[in-house]
C-alpha cells in the first residue's frame, strides 16, 4: 500500500512543472503590510444602515521568511481591518471565521485552559475553553456591553479554525459616549501574538460633534498606532543618535522611560500598518491638500 501511495505520489510530481510546485510551496501573503516610508491609508469604512451594520469578519495569519507571523481581520470585501462605524442603539452582526494556520506551535503552544473549564471542544464555542495559537474570540475594547457568549465573552468563547462562522450580536447602548473603540482578539494566553501581530480595528461610536460642536462636519481620517514585535532587532542604533549610559537601560536593554527618545524600543511602532521601525525610523506619509484643514 505505502509503495502505490509512494508511486502516485512520483507521477503527480512529474506531471506538474517547477511553476505549479512553486505556486504550491508559497502560499498568498493573506495580511499584506504597505512598505516602511509609504503613504498612509485609510480604512475602509463601513457604516450601519437603518440601524443595523452587518459585517463578516475573517481572521488570517502569515508566516514570514524572517519567522514573524502577521495576523490580520479582512471583510466579505477584501478590506482589512474595517472601520466599524454605529450609532448609539444600532444593532451590530458580526459573523467571524478563523482561518488561522499553526504550522509549528512550539513548546509554548500547549492548551491553555482554566481550572474550571473542560480540556476538549464541547463543539459549542461559547463553552469551548480550548485556549490554543489556532483559537480565536472578539473583545470589544471600551464598550459597556454585556461579558456573555454572542456580546464580550472571553473567558469561555474559543473559536476554532474548525468551527463555521461565529456570531456576535448585540446593540451599542443609547447612552454609549461618542468616541474610538476597537476589536481585538482576546484568547487567554495568546492574545498578545495576535494583537501584536496586527489583528484590531476601529470601532467608532459616531456623535463626536455632540461632545465636541467644533469638530462638526470635519473631515475625519482615523489614525491606528500598533506596536509590533521589531523588524530589526539586532541592528545597532543610528549613527545620528548619542550613545544611551548603561543606567539609562532597563532588564531587557531596551531603552527606559528616560524622556530622551534614544536607544533601541521594546516594539516597533506603525501607524494604520505602516511600520516606523528602528533604528532609521522612516517617517510614514500623511497626505493633505494645500490649506486642507
Amino acid at each position: 500500500m505505502k509503495q502505490l501511495v509512494f508511486s502516485a505520489l512520483a507521477s503527480l510530481l512529474a506531471a506538474q512543472g517547477p511553476a505549479e510546485l512553486c505556486a504550491k510551496e508559497a502560499p498568498a501573503n493573506t495580511c499584506p503590510r504597505p512598505a516602511p516610508g509609504s503613504a498612509v491609508p485609510e480604512p475602509e469604512d463601513l457604516r450601519s444602515q437603518n440601524g443595523v451594520l452587518n459585517v463578516d469578519l475573517t481572521i488570517h495569519n502569515y508566516a514570514y521568511a524572517d519567522g514573524s507571523t502577521r495576523y490580520c481581520y479582512i471583510d466579505g470585501n477584501g478590506n482589512q481591518s474595517p472601520n466599524l462605524r454605529l450609532k448609539p442603539g444600532d444593532l451590530l452582526i458580526l459573523h467571524l471565521k478563523n482561518d488561522l494556520k499553526v504550522s509549528d506551535p512550539g513548546p509554548a503552544a500547549t492548551n491553555h485552559v482554566h481550572a474550571h473549564m473542560h480540556a476538549e471542544k464541547t463543539g459549542d464555542p461559547c463553552g469551548s475553553g480550548a485556549m490554543t495559537p489556532a483559537s480565536t474570540n472578539l473583545h470589544f475594547h471600551g464598550l459597556t456591553i454585556p461579558p456573555v457568549c454572542h456580546q464580550d465573552d472571553v473567558l469561555k468563547t474559543s473559536v476554532s479554525p474548525s468551527d463555521p462562522p461565529f456570531e456576535y450580536r448585540f446593540r451599542i447602548p443609547a447612552n454609549e459616549p461618542p468616541g474610538l473603540y476597537w476589536y481585538h482578539p482576546h484568547i487567554h494566553g495568546f492574545s498578545k501574538v495576535q494583537v501584536l501581530g496586527g489583528a484590531s480595528g476601529a470601532l467608532i461610536v459616531e456623535g463626536i460633534e455632540r461632545a465636541n460642536r467644533e469638530v462638526a462636519g470635519l473631515p475625519e481620517r482615523v489614525l491606528i498606532i500598533r506596536d509590533q514585535d521589531l523588524l530589526n532587532p539586532n541592528a545597532p542604533p543610528s549613527k545620528s543618535e548619542p550613545v544611551v549610559p548603561k543606567l539609562l537601560l532597563d532588564r531587557d536593554g531596551d531603552a527606559a522611560n528616560n524622556g530622551t527618545g534614544f536607544g533601541k524600543p521594546a516594539k516597533d511602532l506603525s501607524i494604520n500598518f505602516v511600520p516606523v521601525p528602528y533604528p532609521d525610523y522612516p517617517p510614514a506619509v500623511i497626505q493633505m491638500k494645500p490649506e486642507q484643514r
